[in-house]
This record gives structure tokens, C-alpha cells and sequence, in this order.
């Protein structure tokens, strides 16, 4: 076994080491890295308090909602992770702009410019024509808006700041921080212009928005691939694939509702007449895709604690442990990374076919011979119990057991490939790979 795992990793680091060093060479991935990057002390705070305003526990939950904390609680979210598309619409243009290190150009302009530019493409309306802004573009599901837009200002604006025509200068006398505050003023004119007239021409389509027009690529095809088994396995890789490159898995989920809603509905009234369910199998398929959180992240961090040495990924592991554990996964994906990281692509895809399909195996034999849809219908709106937990409910101990064989097997799969960046980092740490094998 031993054998195979070393010949495994002597083909990570000769086939894909290379392309993921020139990968995160490139100036735009490492603005996009770097921009996630900065919000990582935000998103795991606000991933213990999240456990606290959805607390697994029915009775400490409904304590803590009755005692009022649960909102003040959730208000920390609301700060924090449900704004994640604006707060990388101001990091990555920053973060831009310092790599490409152009004269006359500031950092803090950029990114000004850019989370400018993402609320004025935004719907600025909810309801019945009350002036506000939704989470659901500020949050996760603007992610990929708030990504291109903050590279594509960032770029314009550099590029811009080069044409000293473009720039206004202030007499001598006028102080530095008055005449540095004048000097984008036709840059920033010309830049929210364009961004405006692309919220007109949308706005005179169906498409209305530009978030609507990423739902619409994404979400719409989607929807046409059917309720088959093999089709909800090929839509969570899909899926997988989008969060790797920045797309939250929200643009794909919330297309697959409505459709796994009435799957459940159907399952519940034929478990009430005593009729089989016809989508039992699918709907285990569901919840076993993704064993815990997107990626199946949690074996990724007990390969992390029981087999790397490094100290950068040991100290991150145990402290997105607890937050991964209740399925709150954004600070693995965004954190460690797993985003724009060539090296765990395969793992973090593969994972949903490879738990996809022992959940399929375990229905179908009869192995799970025990599945109780209501419960599982009432467990998805409590998304912060752990998977292990409400599967025990829901499935019995072979549903759980069944939990455990898939951690193993992924821990299995992300060893390789994690201790081949654990390797990375051990040497940029200056320790000795071999003495520590």
C-alpha cells in the first residue's frame, strides 16, 4: 500500500506540481488567492457564531431563540458571511492592483471602485419596491460578480491611471491628500459610466441583472438534466467545479429545490399510504453526495491532523475543524485553499462521485433498509446538525455506519494529495522532508 502511495505522489509532483506552480504564478490567480485570503479571520468567526444562531440541539436552540440571542447571533452572519461577495469586491482589486504595481495608481481607489460598481449592478429594490440591498447578491450567490468585476475595475483602472490626461493635477499649494484624493477623478467618471450603461442594457433584457444572467447560464441548464441518479451525481461535479473556480454551489442548488422538494413530498405521502417511495434511492444519493460539507472537506482536514507536519496547515485544520464539523465549509474552501488549487482539484471533484456512489450501492443492496423522508425533510432545515448525527435519525445505523466507510474512503483519497502541499509547505519552512517520513 505504501508503494502505491508513493508512486501516486511521485505523479502529483511530476505531472501536476508544475502546472499548479505556474498556475499560482499568474498574477490574477494570486490576486484572487490573496483577496480570499484577507477574509479568512472574518468567515471563521462568524462560522462559531453561525453553530450558535442554528444551534443543532432543539432545546438549546429554542432557548436560545426565546432569549433573544439567536438574532443578535445571526447579525454576525449577516456581517460577515451573507457579504462575502462585497467584501472580495473590495479585497481582490486591492489585492490586484499592489501585484501589478503600475505608477499613479492606489490600491484603496481600485478597490473603492469596485464594490461601487457591484451595488450599482445589483438590484437595489426588495419586495414591493423597498429601497434595500438582498443577501442573496451581497452573500456567497455574487461571489463570481464580485470576482471578475473587482479583476476587470482593477485592470481599467490601472490601466487608465497610465494616461496623465486622464489624471487631474492640483496647483502646488493644494496638500498632497487633497490632490491624490482629485487626481482619478475622470478614471473613476469613465469606469462607473461604463459600469452604469451595462445596468442599462440589462435592464432593457429579460435578463434584468447581471446576477441574473449567471443564475441563467448555470442554473437553467441544470434544471434540464433530469432526476436520475447518475444525473444529481454529474450536477454535484458541476457543482464542485464551479465553488473550485469561486462560483458558490448556491447558483446550482437553488435551481435543484424545486425539484428535490416535490421528490420528497412524493416520498412522503407514499411513506403514509405504505406505498414504496419512489425516490428513496435518489434522495439517499443526495445526502450522501458531498459526505459532509462540499468536497467532503472534513476528511480532508483529518488527513491535515493525523498525517501533515507542517505547521501552517496543522494550526488551519484545527481551527476550521469545529466549523467544518457543523458544515460550514467556506473557510476550507476559501482558507486553506482548495479554490485555484490545482493540487486538490481531483479529490475535491471526485469526492461527490465517490461518495455519490457508495450512498447508491448502500440503497440500492438494501443495505440502508431503513429511511424516514419526513425526519429528512425536517433535518435539512436545521443545515448546521452535523451529516453523521441527522443520518442516524434519518437512515438508522446503517446510514451512519455508511458515513463513516465514505469519511475513511476520502481521508484515503485527499492523503496524497494533501501531503504533497504539506511536503511544499514543510520545505518552505525549512524542515527536512525525509527526517520527518
Amino acid at each position: 500500500m505504501s508503494k502505491i502511495y508513493d508512486n501516486l505522489q511521485k505523479n502529483i509532483d511530476k505531472h501536476i506540481v508544475p502546472i499548479a506552480t505556474k498556475f499560482s504564478s499568474n498574477l490574477v490567480i494570486q490576486a484572487i488567492s490573496g483577496g480570499l485570503m484577507y477574509t479568512l479571520p472574518l468567515t471563521l468567526g462568524a462560522a462559531l457564531f453561525s453553530i450558535l444562531a442554528n444551534f443543532p440541539i432543539p432545546v438549546i436552540n429554542t432557548f436560545l431563540k426565546n432569549a433573544g440571542l439567536s438574532v443578535q447571533f445571526s447579525a454576525l452572519m449577516g456581517g460577515t458571511l451573507n457579504i462575502i461577495g462585497l467584501l472580495i469586491a473590495f479585497s481582490i482589486p486591492y489585492t490586484y492592483t499592489k501585484l501589478l504595481k503600475r505608477p499613479n495608481t492606489n490600491p484603496l481607489m481600485a478597490a473603492f471602485l469596485s464594490v461601487a460598481s457591484f451595488i450599482t449592478l445589483m438590484p437595489q429594490t426588495v419586495g414591493k419596491g423597498i429601497s434595500a440591498l438582498s443577501y442573496d447578491y451581497l452573500g456567497s450567490s455574487g461571489m463570481f460578480v464580485a470576482i471578475i468585476l473587482g479583476l476587470i475595475v482593477a485592470r481599467i483602472y490601472t490601466a487608465l491611471a497610465q494616461n496623465k490626461k486622464l489624471l487631474v493635477k492640483m496647483p502646488d499649494g493644494v496638500p498632497p491628500m487633497v490632490s491624490q484624493s482629485f487626481e482619478p477623478l475622470l478614471v473613476a467618471f469613465i469606469i462607473l459610466t461604463g459600469v452604469v450603461a451595462l445596468r442599462i442594457v440589462l435592464s432593457y433584457t429579460p435578463i434584468d441583472n447581471v446576477f441574473n444572467l449567471i443564475q441563467i447560464v448555470i442554473g437553467k441548464p441544470i434544471t434540464k438534466l433530469g432526476s436520475s441518479v447518475p444525473a444529481f451525481i454529474l450536477i454535484s461535479v458541476i457543482a464542485n467545479a464551479l465553488f473550485f473556480f469561486g462560483i458558490h454551489p448556491n447558483a446550482i442548488n437553488s435551481a435543484l429545490v424545486p425539484i428535490l422538494m416535490n421528490m420528497a413530498l412524493v416520498n412522503i405521502k407514499a411513506s403514509q399510504t405504505g406505498s414504496v417511495m419512489p425516490y428513496k434511492n435518489i434522495m439517499i444519493v443526495n445526502s450522501f453526495l458531498n459526505n459532509d460539507a462540499v468536497g467532503s472537506t472534513l476528511s480532508l482536514l483529518i488527513a491535515i491532523l493525523l498525517f501533515c507536519k507542517s505547521k501552517r496547515y496543522k494550526s488551519f485544520a484545527k481551527l476550521a475543524f469545529v466549523p467544518n464539523l457543523f458544515n460550514i465549509n467556506e473557510p476550507v474552501v476559501f482558507g486553506l485553499p482548495i479554490m485555484l488549487n490545482p493540487v486538490l482539484f481531483i479529490p475535491f471533484i471526485m469526492s461527490t462521485v465517490i461518495t455519490g456512489i457508495i450512498g447508491y450501492i448502500g440503497s440500492v443492496t438494501g443495505f440502508i433498509s431503513y429511511y424516514n423522508p419526513t425526519l429528512a425533510l425536517g433535518m435539512a432545515s436545521i443545515w448546521t446538525v452535523p451529516k453523521f448525527i441527522s443520518t442516524l435519525f434519518v437512515s438508522g445505523w446503517q446510514g451512519f455506519t455508511l458515513r463513516i466507510v465514505c469519511l475513511i474512503v476520502m481521508v484515503v483519497v485527499y492523503l496524497p494529495f494533501i501531503k504533497t502541499l504539506d511536503n511544499q509547505e514543510l520545505a518552505k519552512e525549512g524542515v527536512n522532508i525525509n527526517e520527518n517520513k
